[in-house]
């Protein structure tokens, strides 16, 4: 690897988000950080909000977390803030993570003389003309999408130089997303009252309208109703926790649909499924698919963003269009009445994460950006 140029002491990178709540953006943010080349790195972390669950992570591995609790609407009070902020950490890189953020990280890197790395982390974002239009101010030195669908999405909408968009794939801790034991994994359903015989289906997302879990609810029940053993469970809270624990009800799924909410212990949640599924309708390259195929699970995905990137239909799991709960029941069926090829499609996606969505895959990826970065703006 690189070392950047002038880089003794290590470079001081600051990443800025909106917040550190549980979510694949803030993961990805929090794992750069933990996993930094500290011989060539500085890592530190700034919220523009007013933190989060996983600023703790970060704090505990010796990384510093500085909450700013911003107000909403724009605060040009907050650009110097976090421009005395960049000061005292000597950053010499400021890696802004989606759009909000960069429009604070990038003049208060101006101010503080630091350069600017950005990453669209969905496809909506890739497809924002903001970012694009701050680069071309000479505001952004390097520009990263999270899938190669993401970077033609910044290209053909939102009109980016392609020769200034690279795509960095996102990367995940295949130490701690690995196999379950048959123990663990009994031990895990037993907790979430599931039999232990039961063919367990689960969402790791949050509750939300873009992740379309109404559809999932819908294809899951056409499937339990000729399947006594499926279950699904669903991890994580959002918006839409009263609206879909409805919908439950009104499917008769009481005890077949478990929702979870929240969970500090997603890793072990995960280890208890048998198959994992994304119902979404728009997703960047979706960290909880890639964990889901660490631990060695098949999975069923919808064809958008980098889903198609990380699943390779029929060798790992499934592809199906978004919002098509007829298409997505019949690959759920298909995965419950053939689970011996299904759990060895789940060894073919951890090998495949293995080779291709490493942690430290991502972070050499982004260590070259920064030196990149850092030459930029030094010339």
């Amino acid at each position: 690897m690189a070392v950047p140029i002038g880089s003794k002491p290590p470079v001081g990178v600051v990443h800025v988000v909106q917040n550190l709540a549980i979510g694949g953006l803030e993961r990805v943010a929090l794992n750069l950080a933990l996993h930094a080349n500290r011989e060539h790195y500085r890592p530190s972390i700034v919220c523009l909000g007013p933190g989060g669950p996983l600023a703790d992570a970060a704090k505990e591995a010796g990384v510093a977390v500085r909450a700013m609790a911003k107000p909403s609407g724009f605060q040009p009070a907050a650009v110097l803030a976090l421009a005395r902020i960049l000061r005292a950490e000597k950053a010499g890189v400021v890696h802004c993570h989606n759009a909000a953020p960069l429009v604070y990280g990038a003049l208060a890197a101006r101010l503080a003389r630091a350069a600017v790395v950005y990453t669209a982390h969905g496809m909506k974002t890739s497809g924002d003309r903001q970012p694009v239009a701050l680069s071309r101010l000479g505001l952004v030195d390097e520009f990263v999408t999270v899938s190669e669908d993401a970077r033609r999405i910044a290209i053909e909408r939102a009109g980016a130089d392609p020769s200034r968009v690279s795509t960095i794939l996102n990367g995940v801790d295949t130490r701690t997303y690995r196999p379950a034991s048959p123990e663990a994994r009994n031990g895990t359903r037993r907790a979430l009252g599931v039999p232990e015989d039961a063919y367990v289906f689960g969402i790791v997302a949050r509750l939300s309208a873009a992740k379309d879990h109404a559809g999932l609810f819908r294809a899951f029940a056409s499937l339990a109703s000729t399947n006594a053993r499926a279950r699904l469970v669903v991890v994580g809270d959002g918006e839409l926790r009263h609206e879909l624990a409805r919908l439950v009800g009104e499917l008769s799924m009481e005890g077949r649909i478990v929702l979870t909410g929240s969970r500090d212990d997603v890793p072990d949640v995960v280890g208890a499924f048998d198959c994992f599924v994304l119902s979404s309708y728009t997703e960047g390259l979706a960290m909880t698919l890639l964990e889901a195929m660490a631990a060695e699970l098949p999975v069923v995905a919808t064809r958008v963003g980098g889903n198609g990137e990380a699943v390779v239909d029929g060798e790992t799991g499934f592809l199906v269009p978004a919002r098509d709960p007829v298409r997505m029941a019949d690959a759920l069926r298909w995965m419950s009445n053939h689970p011996g090829e299904a759990r060895a499609m789940g060894a073919h996606g951890r090998e495949r994460v293995l080779a291709r969505f490493s942690i430290d895959a991502m972070v050499d990826a982004y260590d070259e950006t920064y030196r990149r970065a850092l030459e930029r703006r030094r010339h």
